[in-house]
């Protein structure tokens, strides 16, 4: 029999279907689940994920079969995609009389289920912490710009911390002739084949702004393929690349089809520059229209590790941004060329915190950095000024975002840019952890899994013996220190002093 038929006669069974009982769990697309089973609440519970590619009157007929509703999804991403079909007409001279008929005025307008839940009221959760970027400079932008900064990215540990920016910007100064750019598909080329000679090459994405450019990438990278038979084995072998349970490998997209992927390395042509007579038009396909800024942070949230950035939009172009009005959402183009300032200032930004760190370490002095947070605390940088007066023991304060805070990074007395000890004061003050135990319980075990060496420090503790808790704190340092006279280099309590 058919899996319909199947699940048809198992309706009458005594007690109940026992396919379900052996079978509790069912993953398929709304059409199969449609097509399947019986329109009756058969599941205790069916959960949309994605939901915002999910069309409404796709999910219709699934909400029948369920008992309670789940809906995943991202609002900031893109709207299913509707190109070969005619919006309904709909006027705007009928006058709406009762909430029923408001109700469905306002549902009419809405295209995918997301949107369609977030319109009536059912209980709403955020994601708050960021799982892909492992870097959080790489989801800076967008936390910005589209989540309020919300998000929480989990960090990882300072002596991991990279040298250069997550987020490289080449300049190409290419030509926009036919809606391609050779110079910036030559350029892709020449990443792809730095990024596949390297010992334990990364999964790689293409993305671009329309197919033409798509295109072009594609017989570009099967000509280099053609002609070196060493990096058409490497390219082959980055195509059919598998990660931990699912296909990771080298793909070429442009933006509309580029939801939903992600990769360790992202490269992405902006394609648009100037034409054969240098001309720029401020034209940008469909980023310029109605939701250019979604696909934009679709785009610009691919990478896992690094995301390499190729433009020919002059410079002149994208450093001129006009403030956007109090009120006003900035369009795609806004965006893009926000992301282009983006990548220059962040690049410009880590140059200059090397800098800052190599004539640190020069002087070889503790340093107190405290780095900003909504929710400071008065107690960990006074400690840690205590810290580095007394005991020549540096940090940062602050360390991390908010919901991973770590309030004291111990510094190494010798190499300032290795952390010690991570010491935590007290619970979490993430204002957005609805129970700050269970937030305490996660944030720590997160850390810890980052190869933090945690120090607990209570404050009423503190203020009983502050003493015994300096002593304490400063042996944890020592423990990990390699040899006598870097643990010299700690200058012990002065017990005459009555207090630490």
């Amino acid at each position: 029999m058919r899996l319909r038929q199947v699940v048809h006669a198992g309706l009458g069974t005594a007690g109940g279907d026992p396919l379900f009982d052996l079978r509790p769990v069912w993953m398929a697309s709304p059409e199969t689940v449609a097509q399947v089973f019986e329109r009756k609440p058969l599941f205790d519970m069916v959960i949309f994920d994605e939901a915002s590619q999910c069309r409404l009157e796709e999910a219709l007929p699934v909400l029948t079969r369920a008992q309670r509703v789940v809906v995943a999804g991202d609002p900031k991403q893109l709207p299913p995609t509707r190109f070969f079909e005619s919006a309904l007409a709909v006027s705007e001279d009928d006058d709406v009389e009762t909430e029923q008929e408001l109700f469905e005025v306002q549902q009419g307008e809405i295209e995918d289920l997301l949107n369609a839940a977030l319109n009536v009221e059912i209980q709403e959760s955020y994601l708050d912490v960021h799982y892909r970027s492992r870097n959080a400079d790489l989801i800076q932008f967008s936390n910005e710009n589209f989540y309020g900064s919300r998000l929480q990215p989990i960090p990882g540990h300072p002596s991991n911390r990279a040298r250069f920016a997550p987020v490289t910007l080449y300049r190409c100064n290419g030509v926009y002739d036919k809606r391609c750019n050779p110079a910036e598909a030559d350029q892709v080329c020449r990443i792809v084949q730095d990024l596949l000679r390297r010992a334990k090459p990364p999964a790689i994405g293409i993305a671009c702004f329309n197919l033409q450019q798509r295109d072009l990438i594609l017989d570009k990278l099967d000509e280099l393929a053609s002609a070196d038979s060493d990096f058409g084995h490497r390219l082959a072998e980055a195509r059919n690349r598998r990660g931990q349970g699912s296909f990771d490998g080298l793909f070429v997209k442009n933006l509309e089809s580029v939801q939903g992927d992600e990769r360790d390395h992202i490269i992405i042509s902006t394609t648009y520059g100037p034409d054969v007579k240098g001309k720029f038009y401020r034209r940008f396909g469909p980023l310029g229209r109605a939701g250019g800024g979604r696909r934009l942070n679709v785009l610009v949230t691919r990478a896992r590790e690094e995301v390499h950035l190729i433009t020919s939009i002059p410079q002149a172009v994208y450093r001129a941004l006009p403030p956007i009005p109090p009120g006003e959402t900035p369009g795609g183009a806004w965006l893009l060329f926000s992301y282009l300032s983006y990548a220059e200032k962040l690049a410009e930004q880590y140059e200059l915190n090397h800098r800052l760190l190599s004539e640190v370490q020069a002087e070889e002095k503790a340093t107190v950095n405290v780095r900003p947070s909504r929710w400071p605390s008065r107690f960990s940088e006074a400690l840690g000024h205590q810290l580095a007066k007394r005991h020549n023991v540096g940090s940062d304060v602050h360390w991390g975002n908010d919901g991973f805070c770590i309030d004291l990074a111990l510094h190494h007395p010798r190499r300032i840019e290795d952390v010690t000890i991570g010491v935590i004061c007290d619970l979490t003050q993430f204002a957005q952890a609805d129970d700050p135990v269970e937030w305490e319980v996660f944030r720590t075990g997160i850390l810890e899994g980052q190869s933090w060496k945690l120090h607990r420090l209570w404050t009423p503790h503190f203020f009983r013996d502050p003493r015994g808790c300096t002593e304490s704190i400063l042996r944890d340092v020592a423990e990990l220190l390699t040899n006598e006279e870097e643990k010299d280099a700690i200058r012990v309590v002065d017990a005459g002093k009555g207090r630490a």
